[in-house]
């Protein structure tokens, strides 16, 4: 089993807001109306007294549930699955064979899908990486002391029986056992805490195609 080395972290920070001043311009009417006082902007005009048209919001990617994927298909075994943090970073294996996350995941040197399938004990799961070392397939694993690591899967080990429960969204999971829940450490990896009080243990599950067999 390989296992990644626990890690002190520092406390949580809280993000600090800035906020930005607005400017007001002052336009001359040039046969148009004045804008309304209710916050409304006026479209700009073209030179040939055209008004240019305002541009389109930019589409958001589709979760896994916008996509029409049936949400008990991110755990059923059968669905390629992403696991991303609150923090906009995804889990992911490395070519040591332990487990951390990136920013991007397509820097990846291994592939960074999941697929989580149903293991040995009732309302458990297995957490298992797409990429493989020297052929066996790597479970994630929760052994106690804060430790998040990868071992030869094993349906029967209770470290690698692992609560996958949803929250307000399907796609939206925590994860845990009877040592703690998986959290995104702050300072990068992952970690283990008592209680799932934070958005840290928050993960986002998107689907990412049929799994292989």
């Amino acid at each position: 089993m390989i296992t990644t080395t626990p890690r002190t972290r520092l406390p949580r920070l809280v993000g600090a807001s800035l906020a930005a001043g607005g400017l007001a311009l002052a336009l001359a009417a040039c046969g148009t109306d004045d804008a309304s006082g209710d916050g409304a902007t006026t479209p700009a005009a073209t030179p040939d007294g055209m008004t240019s048209p305002t541009p389109e919001a930019p589409t958001p990617t589709p979760t896994s549930d916008d996509a029409g994927t049936d949400p008990a298909a991110l755990t059923d075994g059968s669905t390629l699955v992403d696991i991303a943090t609150y923090a906009s970073t995804w889990v992911v294996t490395t070519v040591e064979g332990a487990v951390t996350t990136l920013e991007n995941p397509s820097t990846s040197e291994v592939p960074y899908t999941w697929v989580i399938e149903p293991a040995g004990a009732e309302g458990t799961s297995l957490v298992r990486s797409s990429a493989t070392t020297d052929d066996p397939d790597m479970c994630l694993n929760l052994p106690g002391d804060d430790v998040v690591g990868l071992a030869e899967c094993d349906p029967a080990d209770p470290h690698q029986q692992l609560r996958v429960t949803a929250l307000d969204r399907p796609e939206q999971v925590n994860v845990s056992n009877d040592n703690g829940y998986l959290v995104a450490d702050q300072e990068g990896g992952l970690a283990v805490e008592p209680e799932p009080g934070s958005p840290a243990s928050v993960f986002t599950l998107t689907a990412r195609g049929p799994a292989a067999g």
